[in-house]
């Protein structure tokens, strides 16, 4: 069975959000602000200046999927086998994202990309939506054009 990318990660989500704040103001973002929800680290949120507007951006934090991959490969939970589980997905969900930060940020660097396009979905709309979430509440409705004009 093929390994999930940072599967092995020890490295707490703590941790691995301070690296992702500290790469998020190294490439200009202000108002960095960490959200939790339970006690744990939920998403986190920052606003980069782009032509003298604040753009606000949210990137959630997704383990619910990772924890049912990781889960589905056990085939006896043992006492306590569930919530190591499910620390070991946050572990992993966060330094994907961390990675995926990373690899963003260095198109970049080399003006391959601009900031704003990388991070588009997660431009946050309003308070619980990201452009992403609007997007697809509306089921891309808002995407669609005549088809004269796809050719």
């Amino acid at each position: 069975m093929k390994r999930l990318f940072m599967e092995t990660t020890k490295i707490d989500p703590e941790q691995t959000v301070g690296e992702i704040q500290k790469v998020l103001g190294k490439y200009g973002a202000e108002k960095i602000l960490t959200e939790y929800k339970n006690n744990e680290v939920s998403s986190v949120s920052f606003s980069i200046k782009i032509n003298n507007n604040d753009i606000p951006f949210k990137l959630p934090c997704r383990q619910e999927a990772i924890y049912r991959m990781l889960s589905s490969r056990i085939k006896k939970h043992h006492s306590g086998t569930e919530k190591r589980i499910q620390i070991q997905a946050k572990r992993v969900a966060w330094r994907q994202i961390l990675r995926w930060i990373e690899a963003q940020l260095a198109l970049v660097e080399t003006n391959m990309v601009k900031i704003q396009e990388v991070f588009m979905p997660y431009i946050q709309i309003n308070k619980e939506q990201t452009l992403f979430d609007k997007l697809e509440q509306e089921k891309f409705r808002m995407l669609e054009y005549k088809k004269e004009e796809r050719c």
